[in-house]
């Protein structure tokens, strides 16, 4: 195994820079149309104008001008919380087409990150194979060719969320007041974090006082730069969430847009590449069942309190057995938001395989169905079909792969101690 991986190695690490190339072409032909907006939402924010609620007119500066920003919808495309805009603020200061390439060596460089980060708690050569395999198999899914082509911020995420996992693993480091304050940046960046907060109640106190702390952090220097940014961003998000339940979603019409935005060409700038995708939303599911207008609290409690009772009755299990159901659900929690749902928030994946590979020294069978997930993915951004189940056919297989690492607690092996 050890000669076989000693070959195979180097060949992975040239498969990941070929993958980055595609990328890189693919950036080259658009504009990155989901960056965009989250970067003309950070120039709104910081001259103090709503960047929830914004339409651009001809008369305003061109660097606050999305071409995706529907004038038909009372709110923009902007739906990042306003944590989250603001860490692009370095971004936001250069040309835009700069600031599209750096995304670019950022989100790669992030998913290496998170890569490094697992790769330290291998404690075997094969588990460093697989996790190499698995996230080199990633990058060529159009999940990942999705999130690098348009922009998205989930490797950010991941990142970050790889980050307090192996710290919570650390013995120094596992209960310490800057883990906890990772957990509250993470909550004020997207909500759905605070889903840790239960966990940190049972298993890791002494991250509670650090977590209140990232949360003030997190909430509060936004409103240094626009006091009224999260009351602008809760009113959108609640329109946004009663347009995508009500399945309203009208034409923008004719909008003339000079025929060069910040040097780029216009049809450049809102130009993306044919990368197959589809709504993987419960709120999709339920509506081609019939059920329009479907409220969003019931199917938020129907996470929120399954998420609790598992934690309760895995309360006697190791802590460090419990984050990769951690993990699972916070991929699972995505499909109950009311919002659209894209393949680009699989990336969240590559954290629960990593816990599952480093957890046992057996190859853990929940991660099967993610084997399998991964040339399905390189299938379909390579036919480019346009059934939605096809499209969604990898996501269910992650999702599938999520619901059984809840139920696989890894209690052979702790990860080495850093």
């Amino acid at each position: 195994m050890n000669k076989f991986a000693r070959w195979l190695m180097p060949l992975l690490w040239l498969a990941l820079g070929i993958s980055f190339g595609v990328d890189f072409i693919n950036t080259v032909q658009g504009g990155s149309i989901d960056l965009r907006n989250r970067i003309t939402g950070e120039r709104i924010l910081e001259n103090h104008l709503d960047a929830y609620h914004y339409k651009w007119q001809e008369s305003e500066p061109p660097e606050f001008c999305d071409v995706y920003n529907n004038p038909q919808l009372p709110v923009s495309k902007t739906t990042a919380t306003p944590a989250l805009l603001m860490l692009h603020m370095p971004l936001a200061a250069l040309p835009y087409r700069i600031g599209q390439f750096s995304w670019l060596f950022l989100q790669w460089l992030l998913l290496l990150g998170t890569m490094w980060l697992w790769l330290r708690l291998c404690a075997t050569p094969q588990q460093r194979l697989l996790l190499v395999l698995f996230i080199t198999g990633f990058t060529y899914t159009a999940a990942w060719r999705l999130h690098a082509e348009r922009g998205q911020a989930y490797v950010l995420l991941l990142f970050l969320f790889a980050a307090w996992l192996s710290l919570t693993f650390a013995a120094k480091h596992g209960n310490s007041f800057w883990t906890g304050l990772l957990a509250g940046v993470l909550v004020a960046l997207r909500p759905p974090f605070l889903l840790l907060a239960p966990f940190l109640v049972l298993h890791r106190r002494g991250q509670l006082l650090g977590m209140g702390a990232g949360l003030l952090l997190g909430f509060g220097l936004p409103l240094l730069i626009n006091s009224s940014c999260w009351s602008d961003y809760y009113s959108a998000i609640q329109i946004h969430s009663n347009l995508y339940r009500n399945g309203i979603d009208p034409r923008p019409g004719p909008h003339a847009y000079p025929p060069v935005i910040e040097d780029i060409p216009t049809d450049i700038l809102g130009k993306y590449a044919e990368i197959p995708y589809a709504d993987s939303s419960i709120f999709a599911l339920l509506r081609w069942f019939g059920f329009d207008s479907f409220p969003a609290l019931p199917l938020l409690l129907a996470l929120a309190m399954p998420f609790v009772l598992w934690l309760w009755l895995s309360r006697h299990h190791r802590p460090e057995s419990l984050l990769a159901g951690i993990a699972a659900w916070f991929f699972l929690a995505d499909l109950f938001l009311p919002a659209f749902r894209n393949s680009y928030n699989d990336v969240l994946i590559l954290n629960v395989i990593a816990l599952g590979l480093i957890g046992t020294t057996r190859f853990p069978w929940p991660a099967w169905a993610c084997a399998l997930a991964l040339p399905i993915g390189l299938g379909i951004y390579a036919f480019v079909p346009d059934q939605a189940w096809l499209i969604n056919l990898p996501t269910l297989l992650f999702i599938l792969s999520a619901i059984l690492f809840l139920f696989l607690f890894n209690n052979d092996r702790v990860p080495r101690k850093t």
